[in-house]
Parts: structure tokens; C-alpha cells; sequence
């Protein structure tokens, strides 16, 4: 099967803000058609079809009846990631291939369930993690494998993302964010995700996935402490810590050093800002911008090096960049996702963000907030991958 034999018929599960914003970029994608939307919230369902603008695409409020009745071959599930992997698992037993938001699971187990349902039913699964094909995510990669940098030692990486007060709680009838004054003065307020994510350290996958990328490793080891776990500095109603920071030690014998946190208020506006990455090799190192007002820097050791910073910016060359990517959400990157997707079914390949690099980039961040529950102590990540110690579509417990 070749990508000009057939287009792919995709649903929505998940309406919201973050599912309209996907809906504008899979709009553009070749080989792709939405032809169905669905949230339990009828008033969100209905926003993303307007979104979408296709009378013939079919509404849902029922996921079920969606996966049973709709002319799909595909979902995207874009929801809370706690009730993520029960939606996954259904889409895979209705023979439909899935792409899921970040993150994956916040539960070892949900994730152990993915990885067995992707092997038993064959269908493909790709996780939506976008930051990993930002532009200097790319540039990093070429460096480290052309050897410019040397041997990677050490990475680090943060997401300070200091969230409004829009983004805790929302209308029980319609889905909509409430600040936290409506919510006051509303009788019976639902709590959003950020309550279900009982630790920063959760949401790592935005962070960890490019610096797996770059480094074509995985996390072996984790150990992880953060701030006050039962009480915020920032807002006295929320009983969360505001930041966890987690060193990680990988198979390749790299350092990491990752810290989230969505209270407190970061440097930068822009999202590319609130993500920080550097990595130190033997040979070079490269670093992000902290701020707005800051650059990326690049400096590479030796005698034909640069002996102080190089101060530089990579970004996608709008003048050779299709109009497609620079259009999508998060500076360009919302549209890889989608289209590795959609290439991996129509050419019968490995997804480029799979099953397991999906598991690798969630387990580890799961394993840290057990870390921070037991004072820290360094705790082994298990290899989700089939080999000597599991068979293809076994439990590890079978």
C-alpha cells in the first residue's frame, strides 16, 4: 500500500481546546480525512465540528457507538491521560488504529496493558509527542551521530509552565474552563486534569521523549525529590507539589537531570521558551533559550572549536518549509505527529514514535513519582520490549 492508494478515515475522541487545535492541523494533511467527532460534552463536539466545517462528518457523544457505527480506520484520542488507555485498548479491539495525546498512561500497568493490546491485535499506535521534532531537536540528533558532539554525558531538560487560573477547574454541563472565581461561586465545579496528575513529574514524556530522540537510549534507573507533596506555594486550594526534579540514568550510560512544573510562572511566553534542554559531550555542547529574549548557543571543545558559546537559532526555513508544518500548533511541530502517523499506516511501517518509545517516554516519569513518595531512593525503569524476558503479546505477570 502506497500513500496515493488511499486516504485515512480518522474519528476524534476528545473535543476540547487542544482537539480543535489538532483538528486545523490534520485538516491540512494529505491522505487524511476526518469523518467523525466525539466528546461526552455535546457542546464541545459540537465546536470541533464547527472547527472541521464537514456536514458529512458524524457527531458522537458515545465513544462506543462512535467506534461501532463510524467510517473510520483510525482514532485520535485526545483526552485526560488518565482515562486515556481504556480508550485506547477499545479503539485497538475495534480494529481501529490509534494516535493518543502526551501522556500515554500514569500508570505502569495501563501501559504494560497498551504494549500487550498494540502486539496481540497488530494495529499501529503512535504517541503525539510533538516537541521531539522541533528543528533543534533535529540538529542535536545530527550532531550526536555525526560525532560533532562527542559522547553525550549528560542532558537536561525542564518544562516550567506556570498554568492560569482557567486550567483547574471546568463546567460540569458544558466543559468549559472556569476561572477559580466562577468555580467558587459554582455549586458543584469539575476538577480537571491537573488534579488527577498527582505529581509535576507526570507530564515528563514532553521533555524526556527529545532527549531519547537525540539519544536513541532509554532510562534505566530513576531517582526524584520535589517540594511540598501535599500543599502548593501558589494556590493555598491545591493540596500538589509545584515542582519534582528527577536525575535518570539511561542504558548508554547518560546523565539526565529533568525537572516539571506548572504553577509558578517561568521566564518565557512562548512554549518554546518554557521547555529548556541542554546536552554536554565530550567533544560539544548545545543548549536552548531561557527566556524570550535569550538565544540557542552551541559550543564545540577542542582547538578549531569555539572557545565561548556560539549564540544561534535553529528553526525551520520558511522559505523551504511547507506552509503545512509552519501553520501547526506548537511552532510547526503538531504536524509530524499526524503525519508519521498516517504515513506509517498507509506504507505498512513502525510508527516513528511506537508503542515502546512511547512506554519509554512515560514509565520513567511514573517511576519518579514513586521515587519522591519513598524519599527519593534510586528505582529500576522495567524494558518494555519483548526479548528473552517476555514473548510478543505476554504480560510480564503471565
Amino acid at each position: 500500500m502506497t500513500s496515493k492508494s488511499k486516504t485515512i478515515r480518522i474519528g476524534f475522541i476528545g473535543g476540547g481546546p487542544r482537539a480543535v487545535g489538532l483538528i486545523k492541523t490534520c485538516k491540512t494533511i494529505q491522505g487524511l480525512k476526518i469523518t467523525a467527532l466525539c466528546d461526552r460534552f455535546i457542546d464541545l463536539a459540537n465546536k470541533a465540528a464547527a472547527e472541521l466545517g464537514d456536514d458529512e462528518a458524524k457527531v458522537y457523544t458515545d465513544h462506543r457507538r462512535m467506534l461501532r457505527e463510524a467510517d473510520i480506520d483510525a482514532v485520535y484520542i485526545v483526552v485526560e491521560p488518565e482515562n486515556c488507555p481504556d480508550l485506547v485498548i477499545e479503539s485497538l479491539d475495534a480494529g481501529k488504529h490509534v494516535l493518543s495525546e502526551v501522556p500515554m498512561s500514569f500508570s505502569l500497568e495501563d501501559i504494560w496493558r497498551i504494549v500487550v493490546a498494540v502486539e496481540r491485535t497488530g494495529l499501529k499506535y503512535m504517541l503525539g509527542e510533538e516537541v521531539r521534532y522541533t528543528p533543534f531537536i533535529n540538529h542535536w540528533k545530527k550532531l550526536r551521530e555525526d560525532g560533532t558532539l562527542g559522547k553525550i554525558v549528560y542532558a537536561e531538560g525542564q518544562y516550567f509552565h506556570g498554568m492560569h487560573d482557567d486550567r483547574y477547574f471546568l463546567d460540569p454541563q458544558t466543559g468549559r474552563r472556569m476561572t477559580i472565581e466562577e468555580a467558587q461561586k459554582h455549586p458543584n465545579p469539575r476538577k480537571s486534569r491537573f488534579w488527577n496528575m498527582g505529581h509535576p513529574i507526570l507530564y515528563l514524556p514532553h521533555e524526556l521523549s527529545p532527549i531519547l530522540r537525540v539519544l536513541n537510549d532509554r532510562v534505566t534507573a530513576v531517582s526524584c525529590m520535589g517540594t511540598n507533596p501535599t500543599q502548593s506555594y501558589v494556590h493555598d486550594f491545591f493540596p500538589r507539589p509545584d515542582l519534582e526534579t528527577a536525575l535518570m540514568h539511561t542504558a548508554g550510560d547518560t546523565i539526565l537531570r529533568l525537572s516539571c512544573c506548572f504553577t509558578v510562572f517561568s521566564a518565557s511566553k512562548a512554549i518554546t521558551g518554557r521547555h529548556w534542554y541542554n546536552m554536554m559531550g565530550t567533544k560539544g555542547s548545545v543548549e536552548t533559550h531561557r527566556s524570550d529574549h535569550d538565544k540557542m548557543k552551541l559550543l564545540i571543545a577542542g582547538p578549531h572549536g569555539n572557545e565561548t558559546p556560539e549564540e544561534t537559532w535553529w528553526d525551520y526555513d520558511p522559505q523551504t518549509t511547507a506552509a503545512e508544518v509552519l501553520s501547526s500548533g506548537h511552532g510547526g511541530s503538531d504536524y509530524w505527529p499526524v503525519r508519521y502517523f498516517v504515513d506509517s499506516i498507509l506504507n505498512d511501517t513502525t510508527p516513528e514514535m511506537d508503542v515502546y518509545k512511547a512506554a519509554e517516554s512515560a514509565a520513567p516519569a511514573i517511576i519518579a513519582a514513586q521515587s519522591t513518595e519513598r524519599d527519593g531512593i534510586r528505582l529500576e525503569v522495567p524494558d518494555f520490549r519483548p526479548g528473552a524476558h517476555r514473548a510478543v503479546g505476554q504480560h510480564p505477570r503471565e
